[in-house]
């Protein structure tokens, strides 16, 4: 599947391999004979999700890297199991003063609060503003005051659990078809129903693309300030996902779900774990990039919604490199 924002997703079982210089992929079919061929144009790829069985060689995977395509590989069951990210000359990831100001900002836990707390704010009011846009009343106000009061992450991160109950709770009252998707608790790995097998694929989607938008600044991945970053390899896309899984994944469930767009039928069990059929995949995708391209005007300019993420990343690292004032992107 090939989309405009130059993002290629491997749904069939196949191969993917170096040929001259392009990749092409090589589609088997149930007895691992190849039985289509499609060329993936290097200069046309950024990033490659792998969500079936591939072959690759370390010869295709360094070719990859020279040109900075991302991998980002899933389970049978679609759940998300890692990344293989360019370490070349050509990674633009690469500056140690923004690692030292990461880890520095880090470990000035006002500074690190400061950063948490706003990004928590901004999740808060962008969850209300999907409550207000389907008439669901949603009063932030304890919760707001309660995250001003917060000192440590620990309560930063106990105030949006709060808050983040009660917002799922208003689910019932915005998707429509409560008999398939009702929403009783949040579930993950695996997830016990429909809903959460939605909310579970789409918050992994928006995941990636703050991860894919994050290496294209200085940052460093690894180090988050909401989400503790010790025990994970990476986290700071946790973070910064947090104000968009509101705009680009929670909408896209309700307006899929109301609109009928994806049903009870586009899911199915394999080993009592529920995933999407590779068809509601490819509906979800072509939702999801067309979100991503999309423009809208924010600050003066007309963005696309990965670059208004790119530059919440920078506006973080503006933060942590020259000490300016962050204020996370409210979408009005």
């Amino acid at each position: 599947m090939q989309k405009n924002d130059r993002t290629h997703f491997i749904l069939n079982p196949g191969r993917l391999r170096r040929q001259d210089n392009n990749i092409y992929f090589d589609k088997y079919d149930d007895e691992m004979s190849v039985v289509a061929t499609k060329i993936l144009p290097i200069n046309a790829v950024d990033e490659i999700y792998i969500l079936a069985k591939v072959d690759m060689d370390s010869y295709t995977m360094a070719f990859l890297a020279d040109n900075n395509v991302l991998l980002h590989i899933f389970s049978p069951y679609q759940s998300f199991r890692g990344n293989f990210f360019p370490n070349t000359s050509n990674s633009v990831n690469k500056s140690g003063f923004v690692l030292l100001q990461q880890l520095r900002s880090f470990d000035d836990e006002i500074k690190r609060s400061y950063i948490a707390r706003e990004i928590t704010r901004v999740h808060i009011l962008n969850d209300a503003l999907n409550c207000k846009k389907y008439g669901v009343k949603f009063d932030t106000a304890p919760h707001i005051s309660a995250l001003e009061a917060a000192k440590t992450i620990p309560e930063i991160m106990a105030v949006e659990g709060s808050f983040q109950k009660l917002y799922y709770e208003k689910w019932n009252e915005i998707i429509t078809d409560q008999k398939s998707f009702k929403f009783t608790v949040r579930s993950k790995r695996p997830p016990a129903d429909k809903i959460n097998s939605f909310i579970s694929y789409v918050n992994t989607r928006i995941y990636n693309v703050c991860l894919s938008e994050i290496y294209k600044t200085e940052l460093d991945p690894r180090i988050g300030f909401l989400h503790e970053p010790n025990y994970r390899s990476l986290s700071l896309h946790l973070d910064l996902a947090e104000i968009f899984k509101p705009i680009l994944g929670d909408t896209l469930i309700f307006s899929m779900l109301n609109k009928k767009e994806i049903t009870a039928k586009d899911f199915e069990t394999n080993a009592g774990r529920i995933k999407f059929t590779n068809e509601a995949v490819q509906k979800i995708e072509m939702k999801m990039i067309s979100k991503l391209t999309d423009q809208i005007e924010a600050g003066g300019q007309k963005l696309t919604w990965r670059q208004i993420i790119r530059r919440e990343a920078n506006r973080l690292k503006k933060c942590i490199c020259e000490n300016a004032p962050y204020e996370g992107f409210v979408y009005q």
